[in-house]
């Protein structure tokens, strides 16, 4: 399920001051100068505790007793997840369990949290809008990398190469360099060279189909092709309704975090 998705199933979520929904945001990152020291633990911590506090002054036992079910399980989650948190957490969760969503994040969320009868979702969904489930599409001569991002994370990535033996696109392991070809034969590079220009426009047809297919398998919500000028438009023409964002870099030699931070985050 996209991140979209997620989103379109929790807009449907309504609970009632019996079950009342637990949303919140807490910015984990320790790269800040608040999130160096245990800020945001003390964040954490304070704010459950607030909430726990009001509920008792309340009088309402039934509410606290959910209240504090939730805090639990929130508290426990975030020990759990605590090597793994990166810049944000988000969490949507209930008393029932018929609510519990948890989603890390590698872009910057801010620290909120809030009770109510459904879930606070302003700024997931800003999230969501600005970080969607997103094909990265790297190209350069006969290679291309495919990277899916969500939320800033690399959830996968895959290297194309068009192998001009067995003329098609097979998928290869190895850091992804655009050109792997011996530049040591100057004369076999140019013919090398002719041969992509002259094949590329069937080349990059092929790669559309395929990009066309893992857009629709993996629910991509927004495509960006990167790479020079004129082999980016070629790719991307032949990618139709996909309709992907051009951006006008060689960004071959980079680390997929890095490509990412570039492209999105």
């Amino acid at each position: 399920m996209s991140i979209n998705d997620k989103l379109k199933e929790l807009e449907q979520v309504k609970g009632d001051n019996q079950n009342k929904v637990f949303s919140m945001y807490l910015n984990t990152d320790r790269r800040q100068f608040d999130s160096q020291h245990g800020e945001w633990e003390i964040q954490l911590k304070n704010g459950l505790r607030n909430f726990e506090d009001y509920i008792e002054k309340s009088g309402d036992e039934q509410e606290l007793k959910n209240f504090k079910k939730i805090r639990e399980k929130v508290e426990n989650e975030v020990s759990r997840l605590d090597d793994n948190l990166r810049r944000g957490l988000v969490i949507f969760a209930n008393s029932d369990d018929s609510l519990w969503y948890v989603q890390l994040t590698q872009v910057p969320v801010e620290t909120n949290m809030y009770w109510e009868t459904e879930p606070k979702l302003e700024q997931f969904k800003e999230l969501v809008n600005k970080y969607p489930n997103t094909g990265l599409v790297l190209v350069q001569h006969n290679n291309v990398k495919v990277i899916e991002t969500e939320m800033g994370f690399v959830k996968d990535s895959i290297n194309y190469e068009w192998d001009i033996g067995m003329d098609n696109w097979r998928i290869y392991e190895g850091s992804f360099t655009g050109d792997r070809t011996d530049k040591t034969n100057a004369s076999a590079q140019d013919l090398y060279e002719d041969r992509v220009k002259a094949n590329r426009e069937r080349w990059y047809k092929e790669m559309a189909e395929k990009l066309h297919e893992k857009a629709e398998k993996h629910h991509w919500d927004k495509i960006v092709v990167a790479g020079r000028k004129d082999e980016a438009e070629e790719l991307a023409g032949n990618m139709g309704q996909l309709n992907p964002e051009i951006v006008n870099k060689n960004l071959a030699s980079k680390k997929d975090e890095e490509v990412v931070r570039e492209l999105v985050s």
